[in-house]
């Protein structure tokens, strides 16, 4: 204990309470006022899930007795598992340091013993012991105890109780260890915890203990992180918990660098990345606190390449998309400690703001604080970002607020928490959200809406006769999902094309393919053309669901979408009807929004387009012809629009959606020799530059 009360004082006058109290009393007023609120409920035992990547946050505030810790007083069992991850001690915590008022350390206190009187470490595990939770529950214990024993807030025989309960826990975890957690956020949540109490538990936790955290946690990196950066379980959300929770370990280390108790991890490569990346280091400062690349190599490569993907991947207000089971969340606080923990990368700085958040303001101290302010904000100079092994792809017109941003997903099922969401299309224009995807609501297995939001209609793509895409099984598995193929994406000088596929079989037998293929421009404009094979007659329906901002105008020739000072026009209007749907962007949250449903009958195959553009555009389709033909082609060969901007300019955007087989294969637009599958025509007068994306 002597050892540990030592680590404990060198920890807190590194970390310097004063200065990171100071810094967030200054830089963080309106969240320190919001954490001293809730740390006053927390005095009279009312509890709100409201941080910032609470995994099902609820906001209402709920008063209980505190006779057991297994008892939800909503209906919601995510509520005791929120309760019984003990992220809310953190709160107790920053309140005591902010105000010097024991009262909440002794509230920190009693909650973490009496937890331990009341929750019995066994086999059988109860809600109150599940094994992400009791990960999570260590992982904030262990920090916890050091402040504690730092500040004389805790006397050794209370200390003692502690260690011992958190080493029963470790060592229930390991027991409890099955296969699949190896690919899962689940065993990352507890490898983690394990391995960042031992570096400062080294004296009590049994060594075969360590050991197996430590080699456990390379191999769940290992699987779990693609090639491109993306985490397998397709959810956003889910990515950021493997990434927060690995982001608290590398602190660890580097604090316990600083207080003269290096560990060294190396071993072999955990991530093996395949992803290089030339600005990443551009406008750096200097390396941040503790920073050891050699003894911690393999964990910074997983939290650099996995801190990346959330960059590239968050919206133009740098919120996280609700992908899969996940919500819209700002991931600046992410950035934020990224900047200190990778090596001083300017472009995380230019994503976390210009100062900290108070979340990242508590873990990093005063050292991450001081780092964080020596790095330059940098640009990234990336803008569009093909994930080719997590089937996602990302493209942005720059790195503004005000960003024309675009996301389509063809992805693999992954975990439990993906979604049937095949050729799936998100669209912002300005910096605003226009066409979004649904979200997760719940994960109560009796709520319809659990189910409902997992199905293929609510996302933005095409389903034949309400079947294809893919078939919940309640809220973890599936009946069926369909089989995505790779996807094609290509870029230039503002031009964007992408195509993505998937196929399956209905209930009849018969086999269908789906293609997606989408022509964007930078400044505003998407052609999506679905392509539709299944033999036989069949309906399709096509969907997209609007932000509930979104006001709609209907029109003969168009729907008019506004949000705000932005305006989108989509043609065409003919089969498409305007209803309303529930979204949900954040969990426990629902609200109307519409949506635009386009209905098709067809028969073996349908070809139809769409075409989305700033409303202040002037639109045109124009006729596509065959070398030596007379007559133009039907829109099941190719389908071209002329786009023209209130300054005169203008651009063809050409997409061909069948092979040439027969006649010449050159085709003519506006009298200009074309060849290829997506091209762009830029006019300067009469000037006309050709851009080919496929061909």
């Amino acid at each position: 204990m002597k050892d540990l009360k030592t680590y404990a004082k060198l920890l807190s006058n590194c970390y310097d309470y004063r200065f990171t109290s100071e810094y967030i009393k200054t830089h963080c007023a309106d969240e320190a006022e919001e954490v001293l609120r809730q740390a006053d409920m927390l005095l009279n035992n009312t509890f709100i899930y409201t941080d910032r990547w609470d995994m099902e946050p609820c906001d209402t505030p709920y008063t209980i007795s505190m006779d057991t810790w297994t008892e939800s007083p909503n209906g919601d069992p995510e509520w005791v598992f929120m309760l019984n991850r003990h992220d809310f001690l953190n709160k107790l915590w920053q309140a005591y340091v902010l105000t010097g008022d024991r009262a909440y350390t002794d509230k920190l206190r009693f909650f973490i013993l009496d937890w331990i009187e009341k929750n019995p470490i066994n086999l059988e595990g109860t809600d109150a012991t599940r094994t992400i939770d009791t990960g999570i529950r260590c992982m904030n214990w262990s920090t916890l105890l050091l402040h504690l024993l730092a500040e004389n807030c805790i006397s050794d025989a209370d200390a003692e109780l502690i260690i011992n309960s958190i080493k029963d826990q470790y060592d229930n975890m390991k027991s409890r260890y099955i296969g699949k957690y190896a690919l899962s956020n689940w065993g990352v949540l507890q490898t983690t915890a394990v391995c960042a109490g031992s570096i400062w538990l080294s004296g009590f936790v049994p060594e075969k203990i360590t050991r197996w955290a430590w080699d456990e946690l390379k191999l769940q990196l290992s699987l779990q992180i693609l090639g491109d950066g993306s985490h397998w379980e397709q959810s956003a959300m889910y990515h950021v918990e493997v990434l927060n929770t690995s982001i608290k370990l590398l602190t660890q280390l580097r604090f316990a660098a600083l207080v003269g108790k290096p560990i060294s991890i190396k071993a072999s490569v955990a991530v093996n990345c395949k992803t290089k990346w030339t600005d990443e280091m551009e406008a750096s400062a200097q390396p941040g606190f503790g920073y050891d690349p050699e003894a911690q190599g393999w964990l910074v490569e997983a939290v650099r390449v996995l801190s990346r993907h959330v960059l590239h991947t968050a919206d133009p207000a740098f919120l996280q998309l609700p992908q899969c089971d996940s919500d819209v969340t700002d991931v600046r606080d992410v950035m934020a400690r990224a900047t200190v923990l990778l090596s001083g990368s300017g472009i995380y700085r230019f994503a976390a703001g210009e100062s900290m958040d108070m979340d990242s303001a508590w873990a990093l101290g005063a050292p991450g604080i001081q780092s964080f302010h020596k790095v330059k904000p940098c640009v990234p100079k990336v803008t569009s970002w093909n994930l080719e092994d997590g089937g996602n792809i990302f493209f942005r017109s720059d790195w503004s607020r005000e960003a024309t941003f675009t996301w389509m997903k063809n992805s693999t099922l992954g975990s439990s928490h993906g979604h049937a969401d095949q050729t799936h299309l998100t669209i912002y224009h300005k910096g605003k959200p226009f066409l979004i995807d649904s979200g997760r609501y719940t994960y109560l297995e009796e709520d319809p809406l659990r189910v409902l939001l997992k199905k293929p209609c609510a996302h933005n793509v095409c389903v034949i006769d309400g079947y294809s895409g893919g078939e919940p099984n309640g809220s973890w598995s599936y009946h069926r999902y369909d089989e995505t193929r790779k996807n094609y994406y290509r870029e230039a000088d503002g031009a964007h094309y992408a195509e993505m596929a998937f196929h399956g079989v209905l209930v009849d037998g018969k086999p269908y393919l789906v293609i997606r293929k989408v022509l964007a421009l930078d400044e505003g404009v998407w052609l999506s053309v679905q392509d539709v094979i299944c033999q036989g007659e069949h309906q399709v329906k096509e969907y997209f669901h609007l932000d509930p901002v979104i006001s709609v105008d209907c029109h003969d020739e168009a729907f008019i979408l506004r949000n705000g000072d932005a305006a989108l026009r989509v043609i065409p209007v003919e089969n498409r009807k305007l209803r309303f749907g529930i979204i949900s962007k954040r969990y426990n949250e629902k609200e109307y929004a519409p949506i635009i449903v386009n209905v098709h009958q067809m028969k073996d195959r349908k070809t139809f387009q769409t075409l989305i553009a700033d409303a202040n555009y002037k639109v045109n389709p124009v006729p596509v012809y065959q070398m030596r033909k007379a007559e133009p082609v039907s829109s099941d060969v190719a389908v071209a629009w002329d786009v023209e901007k209130p300054d005169g300019s203008k651009k063809t955007l050409i997409v061909w959606n069948r092979e040439t087989c027969r006649g010449d294969k050159l085709y003519t637009c506006h009298g200009r020799s074309v060849y290829g599958k997506a091209i762009v025509l830029s006019w300067k007068g009469n000037n006309c530059q050709t851009i080919r994306l496929r061909t």
